[in-house]
C-alpha cells in the first residue's frame, strides 16, 4: 500500500506570524510617551500609587481627561506595567519611556517584547545615498565622472540639445 506525501504549502514566510507591525508599535509608543510627558507632573503620582486597575482609570480620567478615551481601555495593562520588578523607582522620564514603551503593543504583545521591538526599530541604521555620479563628455574636453551634476574643469551643468529632453 503506498502512502501519498501531503505537503503543505506555504503562503507566508517561515517562523512565527507576526503579530504586529514594528513600526506600528514604535508610532503608538511615541504617541504614548508625547501624553504622558503632558501630563505626568499630576498623573505620575496617581499612577504609582494606584492599587486597581479601576485606580488607574480614574487617575487618567481624572488628570488626562483629553486622551482618557485612548488610554482608559489599557488601565489593567498599565497597571501590570507599573508593578513590573524592572519598572524605574526614581526618575521620571525613565518612568514614561518605560511605561510608554510597554503599552506600544497596545496588548497584543507583551509589555516586555513590546519594549524589545521599540529598542529594535529605534537602533536601525537607515542607509541613503551620500552621492551619485555619473561619466560626462564635456565641450572643454573632459571625459570622466560628474562633481555635484557639473563639470569639474569647467564648472558647466548645461546640457546639450542633443541630451535636452524632447516637447510633442
Amino acid at each position: 500500500m503506498a502512502f501519498a506525501k501531503i505537503t503543505k504549502k506555504s503562503d507566508g514566510p517561515r517562523g512565527r506570524p507576526r503579530l504586529v507591525e514594528p513600526h506600528d508599535v514604535v508610532q503608538s509608543a511615541n504617541t504614548y510617551a508625547g501624553w504622558l510627558r503632558q501630563y505626568w507632573p499630576k498623573l505620575g503620582h496617581r499612577l504609582l500609587a494606584a492599587r486597581s486597575a479601576e485606580d488607574v482609570a480614574q487617575a487618567v480620567q481624572r488628570e488626562a481627561p483629553d486622551v482618557a478615551t485612548s488610554l482608559a481601555p489599557f488601565s489593567a495593562l498599565m497597571l501590570t506595567i507599573l508593578r513590573e520588578r524592572r519598572f524605574p523607582q526614581v526618575r521620571s522620564e525613565a518612568q514614561i519611556q518605560f511605561l510608554a514603551d510597554s503599552m506600544g503593543g497596545q496588548g497584543m504583545v507583551t509589555p516586555r517584547r513590546s519594549r524589545e521591538i521599540c529598542a529594535k526599530e529605534r537602533n536601525k541604521v537607515e542607509y541613503f545615498i551620500q552621492r551619485r555620479e555619473y561619466y560626462i563628455e564635456c565641450s572643454c574636453g573632459y571625459k570622466g565622472p560628474a562633481r555635484n551634476d557639473c563639470c569639474p574643469d569647467c564648472g558647466t551643468g548645461k546640457l546639450s540639445q542633443d541630451l535636452l529632453p524632447k516637447e510633442d
